[in-house]
């Protein structure tokens, strides 16, 4: 093997082996450091949110002049929810109820001012809500409705209108305290119930009561055209899936975007990524070709050398071992230098993470290893493949 070494790599230049070589460990890094960025942001992007703590997103139709002048239905028919059921992010579904009949609310208390205000209802099931009160039952006996109001509408009096208005701010405890009245009318009838704060929502913006309170109302109360569902509430366990945008961008659907700023981040990394990779495949698929062509070259030089050889007895995968010898030793300090690099910069990117309080791998994950011996395998498969056909034809 020795002696076939020198001659067959006498008088041969190693420099454009060096490029190639040199052009491969590139595109590897770029490659298996994309693959390591990539599965790190995205355990970033997802943490917090297992299967325990799925995300609830409220979807409703985009309002546009077609529906402010009746040409265009409101709301969503059983078959637009029936479709949103079916997509693949998409866990629990459920529409929410309005009431059909007018609801008004006022007061009267001599320790808090008068006020009358007209109200609306909506209502979901329960295990959609994130609200937990004893209190959230209805019972007809009692007369008594147990109500939800979002959080957002505490902070606008608390901390925008109050301040405004030169009026006290009024924390949680107190709100909750205050009995007031809600009168329902419709059919020809009106009652007047006790009504009661019994929670502040951060996920639902919306005025909530129990749903089967609701039900019960709009059968004793409801002469409304009976309409469409306006809002939608979806359970997903993977928020980051770039499918919902996608989905809710085709439809015409509309949500509060910050809910789903990880699902759009998580588009722009995949953009990105599939940039490096595209990038690092064709530097890739450069390298090899110039190791393909370089090491032709170098057997197209050797031709006489290899036909003599030959006739001195020596068999075409004999002379093909320096050439195969040499290929297997580059491609393997590929693979090493490689690896190390990109943990070199794995473990940068771990220091710069904990700047910015993220929690990031500081080592390689696993899948980089068979990425890297299995790109490596077949170049190299495709190479060998290539020096014993060159060799072979001389030889005949």
């Amino acid at each position: 093997m020795r002696l076939l070494y020198q001659i067959l790599w006498k008088d041969h230049s190693r420099s454009h082996l060096l490029w190639a070589f040199l052009g491969t460990l590139a595109g590897f890094v770029l490659l298996l450091a994309g693959i390591q960025f990539y599965i790190d942001i995205k355990s970033v992007l997802s943490e917090n949110r297992d299967l325990l703590d799925p995300e609830y997103i409220v979807i409703n139709k985009k309002v546009n002049i077609a529906q402010t002048l009746g040409l265009s239905r409101v709301g969503f028919t059983e078959e637009e929810i029936e479709e949103i059921a079916l997509q693949p992010f998409a866990d629990q579904v459920a529409p929410f109820l309005s009431n059909e009949f007018p609801v008004s609310g006022y007061t009267e208390n001599e320790r808090f001012p008068d006020f009358y205000t007209d109200l609306f209802f909506e209502a979901i099931p329960n295990e959609f809500i994130d609200v937990k009160s004893e209190e959230w039952l209805w019972d007809p006996d009692e007369g008594k409705i147990p109500i939800i109001i979002p959080q957002d509408y505490l902070n606008l009096y608390n901390f925008g209108f109050a301040p405004s208005q030169g009026l006290p701010q009024i924390p949680k405890g107190v709100i909750s305290m205050i009995n007031f009245k809600l009168r329902l009318q419709g059919k020809g009838r009106y009652d007047d119930y006790s009504g009661q704060i019994v929670g502040f929502s951060n996920r639902i913006h919306s005025i909530l009561v129990p749903l089967d309170f609701l039900k019960w109302a709009n059968d004793r109360y409801g002469y409304f055209d009976k309409s469409n569902p306006s809002q939608v509430i979806l359970v997903s366990k993977n928020p980051t899936d770039p499918s919902i945008v996608r989905f809710l961008e085709e439809k015409g659907y509309d949500t509060i975007r910050e809910k789903l700023k990880s699902s759009r981040m998580n588009i722009i990394l995949k953009l990105i990524i599939s940039f490096l990779v595209v990038v690092a495949a064709i530097i890739i698929g450069l390298a090899f070709l110039v190791f393909l062509l370089s090491l032709q070259l170098m057997i197209s030089r050797s031709s006489d050398k290899i036909r003599r050889l030959h006739k001195l007895g020596f068999h075409y995968r004999e002379i093909s071992r320096p050439y195969i010898l040499l290929l297997l030793v580059l491609m393997t300090a590929v693979t090493g230098f490689s690896l190390i690099i990109t943990s070199l910069l794995a473990g940068k990117f771990h220091t710069m993470a904990q700047e910015w309080s993220l929690n990031i791998s500081p080592s390689l994950h696993g899948i980089l290893f068979g990425v890297s011996v299995g790109l490596i395998a077949l170049i190299s498969l495709a190479n060998v493949a290539a020096i014993l056909v060159s060799t072979k034809k001389l030889c005949q």
